[in-house]
Protein backbone atom coordinates (compact mmCIF):
# COMPACT_ATOMS: atom_id res chain seq x y z
CA UNK A 1 0.00 0.00 0.00
CA UNK A 2 1.99 3.61 -1.52
CA UNK A 3 -0.34 6.74 -0.76
CA UNK A 4 0.47 10.44 -1.83
CA UNK A 5 -1.94 12.45 -0.41
CA UNK A 6 -1.43 15.96 -0.69
CA UNK A 7 -3.49 19.52 -0.19
CA UNK A 8 -2.04 21.18 -3.78
CA UNK A 9 0.06 19.01 -6.08
CA UNK A 10 3.59 17.52 -5.28
CA UNK A 11 5.25 19.29 -2.05
CA UNK A 12 8.25 16.94 -2.68
CA UNK A 13 9.21 15.40 -5.87
CA UNK A 14 11.84 13.42 -4.42
CA UNK A 15 9.85 11.55 -1.45
CA UNK A 16 7.72 10.75 -4.65
CA UNK A 17 10.14 9.58 -6.80
CA UNK A 18 11.12 7.29 -3.56
CA UNK A 19 7.87 6.05 -3.22
CA UNK A 20 7.23 5.19 -6.49
CA UNK A 21 10.58 3.40 -6.96
CA UNK A 22 11.91 5.17 -9.60
CA UNK A 23 13.15 8.39 -11.14
CA UNK A 24 10.05 10.37 -12.15
CA UNK A 25 11.65 10.97 -15.83
CA UNK A 26 10.37 7.23 -16.23
CA UNK A 27 7.17 7.36 -14.47
CA UNK A 28 4.11 6.61 -16.46
CA UNK A 29 1.35 8.68 -14.29
CA UNK A 30 -2.78 8.45 -15.00
CA UNK A 31 -4.42 11.60 -14.38
CA UNK A 32 -8.15 10.92 -12.89
CA UNK A 33 -9.96 14.07 -13.85
CA UNK A 34 -13.41 13.51 -12.14
CA UNK A 35 -13.47 15.87 -9.14
CA UNK A 36 -13.56 18.46 -12.04
CA UNK A 37 -16.86 17.05 -14.17
CA UNK A 38 -19.05 19.93 -12.90
CA UNK A 39 -17.16 22.33 -14.79
CA UNK A 40 -18.07 23.01 -18.52
CA UNK A 41 -16.59 20.98 -21.06
CA UNK A 42 -13.91 24.12 -22.40
CA UNK A 43 -12.96 25.00 -18.71
CA UNK A 44 -12.43 20.55 -17.69
CA UNK A 45 -10.19 20.41 -20.48
CA UNK A 46 -8.23 24.00 -19.46
CA UNK A 47 -7.86 22.23 -15.62
CA UNK A 48 -6.90 18.73 -17.18
CA UNK A 49 -4.24 20.45 -19.50
CA UNK A 50 -2.84 22.50 -16.26
CA UNK A 51 -2.31 18.96 -14.80
CA UNK A 52 -0.94 17.58 -17.70
CA UNK A 53 1.60 20.29 -18.48
CA UNK A 54 2.79 20.16 -14.73
CA UNK A 55 3.31 16.15 -14.49
CA UNK A 56 5.62 16.74 -17.67
CA UNK A 57 7.49 19.47 -16.19
CA UNK A 58 7.97 17.00 -12.97
CA UNK A 59 9.15 14.99 -15.79
CA UNK A 60 6.90 12.35 -15.57
CA UNK A 61 4.69 10.43 -18.70
CA UNK A 62 1.09 11.42 -18.09
CA UNK A 63 -2.04 9.50 -19.76
CA UNK A 64 -5.76 10.28 -18.98
CA UNK A 65 -7.98 7.61 -17.15
CA UNK A 66 -11.49 9.32 -17.47
CA UNK A 67 -14.28 7.27 -15.10
CA UNK A 68 -17.23 8.11 -17.26
CA UNK A 69 -15.68 6.11 -19.42
CA UNK A 70 -15.72 2.54 -17.57
CA UNK A 71 -18.56 0.82 -16.06
CA UNK A 72 -16.49 -2.63 -15.50
CA UNK A 73 -14.13 -2.68 -12.40
CA UNK A 74 -12.25 -5.64 -14.45
CA UNK A 75 -11.40 -3.14 -17.72
CA UNK A 76 -10.73 -0.34 -15.47
CA UNK A 77 -8.22 -2.05 -13.10
CA UNK A 78 -6.83 -3.28 -16.74
CA UNK A 79 -6.30 0.72 -17.84
CA UNK A 80 -4.87 1.43 -13.84
CA UNK A 81 -2.39 -1.01 -14.05
CA UNK A 82 -0.79 0.57 -17.31
CA UNK A 83 0.57 3.21 -14.81
CA UNK A 84 3.15 3.33 -12.10
CA UNK A 85 1.35 6.52 -10.37
CA UNK A 86 -2.13 7.48 -10.58
CA UNK A 87 -2.81 11.00 -9.85
CA UNK A 88 -6.23 11.92 -8.70
CA UNK A 89 -6.86 15.54 -9.50
CA UNK A 90 -8.53 18.11 -7.11
CA UNK A 91 -11.96 19.92 -7.30
CA UNK A 92 -15.16 18.56 -6.05
CA UNK A 93 -15.20 15.61 -3.29
CA UNK A 94 -18.75 14.44 -4.10
CA UNK A 95 -18.54 14.33 -7.70
CA UNK A 96 -15.37 12.69 -8.03
CA UNK A 97 -16.45 9.94 -5.43
CA UNK A 98 -19.69 9.22 -7.28
CA UNK A 99 -17.91 8.90 -10.95
CA UNK A 100 -15.64 6.02 -8.84
CA UNK A 101 -18.05 4.23 -7.37
CA UNK A 102 -20.11 3.87 -10.92
CA UNK A 103 -16.73 3.18 -12.81
CA UNK A 104 -16.07 -0.22 -10.40
CA UNK A 105 -12.81 1.91 -9.08
CA UNK A 106 -13.36 1.28 -5.20
CA UNK A 107 -12.82 -2.36 -6.39
CA UNK A 108 -10.18 -1.83 -9.33
CA UNK A 109 -7.90 0.47 -6.99
CA UNK A 110 -7.08 -2.61 -4.71
CA UNK A 111 -6.37 -4.76 -7.62
CA UNK A 112 -3.77 -1.97 -8.67
CA UNK A 113 -2.48 -1.38 -6.02
CA UNK A 114 -1.94 -4.67 -5.50
CA UNK A 115 0.10 -4.83 -8.55
CA UNK A 116 2.15 -2.29 -6.88
CA UNK A 117 0.42 0.77 -8.99
CA UNK A 118 0.57 4.08 -6.33
CA UNK A 119 -2.41 6.02 -5.16
CA UNK A 120 -1.99 9.95 -5.35
CA UNK A 121 -3.76 12.98 -5.41
CA UNK A 122 -4.43 16.44 -4.32
CA UNK A 123 -7.65 17.70 -2.28
CA UNK A 124 -10.50 15.69 -3.40
CA UNK A 125 -8.53 13.27 -4.52
CA UNK A 126 -6.91 13.30 -1.24
CA UNK A 127 -10.09 13.38 0.89
CA UNK A 128 -11.91 10.32 -0.81
CA UNK A 129 -8.87 8.15 -0.62
CA UNK A 130 -10.01 8.46 3.68
CA UNK A 131 -12.42 6.49 5.93
CA UNK A 132 -15.84 8.96 5.10
CA UNK A 133 -16.62 12.49 3.68
CA UNK A 134 -19.13 13.13 6.37
CA UNK A 135 -18.11 16.80 7.12
CA UNK A 136 -16.82 18.13 3.76
CA UNK A 137 -20.07 19.13 3.00
CA UNK A 138 -18.82 22.25 5.06
CA UNK A 139 -16.60 22.98 2.39
CA UNK A 140 -17.85 21.28 -1.04
CA UNK A 141 -21.38 21.33 -2.27
CA UNK A 142 -22.51 18.04 -2.17
CA UNK A 143 -25.57 18.39 -4.89
CA UNK A 144 -22.64 18.40 -7.79
CA UNK A 145 -23.15 14.68 -7.47
CA UNK A 146 -26.85 13.40 -8.47
CA UNK A 147 -26.12 10.18 -5.86
CA UNK A 148 -23.95 11.33 -2.79
CA UNK A 149 -21.51 8.80 -1.84
CA UNK A 150 -20.61 9.54 2.33
CA UNK A 151 -17.86 6.55 2.73
CA UNK A 152 -14.49 7.11 1.27
CA UNK A 153 -12.62 4.35 -0.40
CA UNK A 154 -10.91 3.56 3.08
CA UNK A 155 -7.31 3.45 1.76
CA UNK A 156 -6.02 4.27 5.05
CA UNK A 157 -7.82 5.18 8.39
CA UNK A 158 -7.72 8.55 7.80
CA UNK A 159 -10.06 11.67 7.35
CA UNK A 160 -8.30 14.95 5.69
CA UNK A 161 -8.83 18.44 5.60
CA UNK A 162 -7.08 19.74 2.82
CA UNK A 163 -6.14 23.91 2.46
CA UNK A 164 -5.88 24.30 5.90
CA UNK A 165 -3.49 27.28 5.78
CA UNK A 166 -5.39 28.67 2.67
CA UNK A 167 -6.46 32.58 3.40
CA UNK A 168 -8.46 32.07 0.38
CA UNK A 169 -10.46 29.13 1.50
CA UNK A 170 -10.54 30.08 5.18
CA UNK A 171 -14.51 30.80 4.66
CA UNK A 172 -15.16 27.30 3.44
CA UNK A 173 -12.64 25.17 5.40
CA UNK A 174 -13.12 26.54 8.98
CA UNK A 175 -16.19 24.76 9.64
CA UNK A 176 -14.43 21.67 8.72
CA UNK A 177 -11.67 22.41 10.79
CA UNK A 178 -13.91 23.11 13.35
CA UNK A 179 -16.28 19.96 13.14
CA UNK A 180 -13.34 17.27 12.47
CA UNK A 181 -10.31 18.91 13.72
CA UNK A 182 -9.63 17.43 16.95
CA UNK A 183 -10.41 13.99 16.15
CA UNK A 184 -7.73 11.80 16.47
CA UNK A 185 -7.65 10.09 12.93
CA UNK A 186 -7.65 13.40 11.27
CA UNK A 187 -5.07 14.65 9.41
CA UNK A 188 -5.09 18.16 8.77
CA UNK A 189 -2.90 19.36 5.40
CA UNK A 190 -1.36 22.87 4.61
CA UNK A 191 -1.02 23.84 1.10
CA UNK A 192 2.49 22.33 1.44
CA UNK A 193 2.17 19.69 3.39
CA UNK A 194 1.53 15.71 1.81
CA UNK A 195 0.64 12.27 3.50
CA UNK A 196 2.50 9.78 3.11
CA UNK A 197 1.98 6.37 3.53
CA UNK A 198 4.60 3.04 2.36
CA UNK A 199 3.42 -0.10 3.97
CA UNK A 200 3.04 -0.13 7.73
CA UNK A 201 5.05 3.60 7.79
CA UNK A 202 2.99 6.93 7.50
CA UNK A 203 4.06 10.28 8.12
CA UNK A 204 3.68 13.74 7.32
CA UNK A 205 5.75 15.90 4.81
CA UNK A 206 6.10 19.42 3.77
CA UNK A 207 7.76 21.50 0.92
CA UNK A 208 8.32 24.89 -0.14
CA UNK A 209 4.68 26.97 -0.06
CA UNK A 210 3.18 26.86 -3.63
CA UNK A 211 2.35 30.05 -5.45
CA UNK A 212 -1.04 31.33 -5.08
CA UNK A 213 -1.32 32.74 -8.14
CA UNK A 214 -0.99 29.11 -10.06
CA UNK A 215 -3.10 27.59 -7.13
CA UNK A 216 -5.68 30.27 -8.26
CA UNK A 217 -5.65 28.80 -11.48
CA UNK A 218 -5.73 25.08 -10.46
Amino acid sequence: MKLYLSSYRIPDSTVLAELVGKPLAVVRVGIIPNAKDYYATRARRVKIRLVTDYMQVQGMQPGIIDLNDYTDASKLAAELKKYDLLWVMGGNTFCLREAMYGSGFDTAIHEAMDAGVVYAGESAGTCVAGTDLKGIELADDPEYAETVIWKGLRLTPKFFIPHADNTDLRWAIQPVLDSRGNEPDTVVLNDNDAWVVDGQNARKISGPKPDETEMAAA
